[in-house]
């Protein structure tokens, strides 16, 4: 069980299999130090900020969507893990909204995200995640606190095994 002394473990999610990853190894760390699990989702507004009319109903969309993600990481996460989660749902710019959070939580002790996001899982936003630089390298440059980047091909002692089936396999690997 969780204490809320031992401070929280932050896992940044972006419905990439490498975010979910990251979430079951910060699970495992929140575990066995009997921290705390904190998912945060930060939606990405300002990339709607252009469609006028519909912005307020994709908004709704992504933020459903958010919440159905984290709803059922989180019900994997506690029934096989023996973790709750606590949500984040923000809106803005990642890095930005991160830091805010961290900054305004002096028991987050790390932040985990995923080496790889969203973007890289898009081939069609390429372009975007190579103008934009890697999440985790900002976060790692701003943030106040450790930020562990987490490979899809971790090992399986590392993740929750709730989160495990998310895992990349790569040749060579365990």
């Amino acid at each position: 069980m969780s204490n809320p002394e031992n401070g929280t473990i932050l896992a940044a999610i972006d419905g990439s299999q490498n975010s979910l990853v990251a979430a079951g190894v910060g699970a495992r760390i929140a575990r066995l130090l009997g921290a705390h699990l904190g998912l945060i989702y930060v939606l990405d507004v300002p990339a709607l900020s252009f469609w006028v009319g519909v912005e307020t109903r994709m908004k709704d969309d992504i933020r459903r969507q958010a919440e159905a993600t984290l709803a059922e990481i989180s019900q994997k996460i506690s029934v096989i893990c023996d973790v709750v989660p606590e949500f984040y749902i923000v809106e803005g710019m990642p890095e930005e909204e991160i830091l805010k959070v961290v900054n305004g939580d002096r028991q987050i002790l790390m932040v985990v995200a995923g080496r790889r996001g969203i973007a890289s899982e898009k081939k069609s936003q390429l372009r975007l995640r190579r103008s934009s630089g890697r999440l985790g390298a900002k976060l790692a440059e701003i943030l106040p606190v450790p930020v562990m980047l987490v490979p899809p091909d971790v090992p399986l002692s590392h993740i929750c095994s709730a989160m495990a089936e998310f895992r990349m396999e790569t040749p060579g690997a365990e």
